[in-house]
C-alpha cells in the first residue's frame, strides 16, 4: 500500500496534516515529526539535510508516492537537495507572500514571520524580490513561537509577552496582512488576529500547498475505501501530546514506535 508522507520538525506540520486529510480523506498518511531535533530555525542546512535523510530512510517501507515538507525550514534548506537524491514529488512549503501582494490593494506592507533558518535563507529572499515590486514586504523572525508550540503553550501569558514585544517594533496600522511563514505559527492564528489591529489579514500557505502536493500527484488519489494515519514522533513520547494529537485530529491514528519501520 502506497502512503503520502507529511514531515515536520515537530508538531507545526499537524496544521497541514489536517488539510491534507480534509482534501484526501480516503488517502494513507504518514506523519513523522522529528520532535528529538526540534526547533530547525537555528539549525545549520547540512545538519538539517542529515535529518531529512533519516526520515527518508525511516519511511521507505511505508512505500512513499510524494513527501509534503510542512516545514517551511526544511523547505528552503533541503527541498531541492532532496529532490535530486529521490525519485518522488517532494512537495514544499511556500509562504503566502504572492497571495498577500495580490490582495494588497491598498499599498499597505506585509509582514511576513518565520523562524530564523527561514528569515536569514535565499530562498525566502528570492520569492519576496520576485512579487515585491514595490519593496512593501517585511520579514520578522520569531525565535520562540515554535518552541512554546511544543510545549503546547497556546494562549498563555508568556505567549502573549513574547508577540507583544517582538510586533511592538513595527507599526501594525501600516499593514494589510501578515503572513504565517512556519507551519508551527498556524496554530496562533486566532491570537494573531486578537493582537492585530483590525483589517489585518492573517495568511498561511497549507491550503495552496495541500493543493500543490495534489496537483503533483497527478491523479494518483485513493478515492474510495477508507484513509488511514500513522504518526511518528522521534522524540520521546509524551501523553500530552498523544492527547493533544487525538482532540485536534480529524481521524483516528496509530503510533510508529521508535525503531520500527514498515
Amino acid at each position: 500500500m502506497e502512503s503520502i508522507v507529511v514531515f515536520d520538525s515537530g508538531l507545526g506540520g499537524i496544521t497541514a496534516l489536517i488539510e491534507a486529510i480534509h482534501a484526501m480523506p480516503c488517502e494513507h498518511f504518514i506523519y513523522y515529526g522529528d520532535t528529538l531535533h526540534v526547533p530547525y530555525g537555528p539549525k545549520d542546512p547540512e545538519t538539517i539535510k542529515s535529518y531529512l535523510d533519516d526520515m527518508m530512510n525511516f519511511v521507505a517501507p511505508y512505500n512513499p508516492k510524494a513527501v509534503l515538507l510542512a516545514c517551511n525550514t526544511a523547505t528552503v534548506t533541503a527541498a531541492d537537495y532532496l529532490r535530486k537524491r529521490y525519485r518522488l514529488p517532494i512537495v514544499g512549503m511556500e509562504p503566502a507572500v504572492k497571495p498577500a501582494i495580490e490582495r494588497d490593494g491598498s499599498n499597505k506592507r506585509i509582514l511576513v514571520l518565520s523562524t530564523e533558518g527561514t528569515s536569514r535563507s535565499e530562498r525566502l529572499q528570492s520569492l519576496v524580490e520576485r512579487f515585491d515590486n514595490d519593496h512593501l514586504v517585511d520579514i520578522l523572525p520569531l525565535p520562540n513561537l515554535v518552541d512554546f508550540a511544543e510545549r503546547l503553550e497556546f494562549d498563555t501569558t508568556d505567549v502573549r509577552a513574547d508577540l507583544e514585544s517582538i510586533l511592538s517594533s513595527f507599526d501594525l496600522a501600516d499593514y494589510s496582512a501578515v503572513v504565517l511563514g512556519c507551519t508551527h505559527f498556524i496554530w496562533y492564528r486566532d491570537l494573531f488576529s486578537e493582537l492585530l489591529p483590525g483589517g489585518v489579514e492573517v495568511l498561511d500557505g497549507n491550503a495552496a500547498t495541500v493543493r500543490q502536493l495534489m496537483r503533483k500527484l497527478n491523479g494518483n488519489i485513493c478515492d474510495d475505501g477508507e484513509g488511514s494515519l500513522a504518526i511518528h514522533l522521534t522524540g520521546k513520547r509524551r501523553e500530552d501530546v498523544m492527547n493533544f494529537l487525538e482532540e485536534v485530529l480529524p481521524v483516528n491514528f496509530s503510533e510508529i514506535p521508535k525503531g520500527h519501520h514498515g
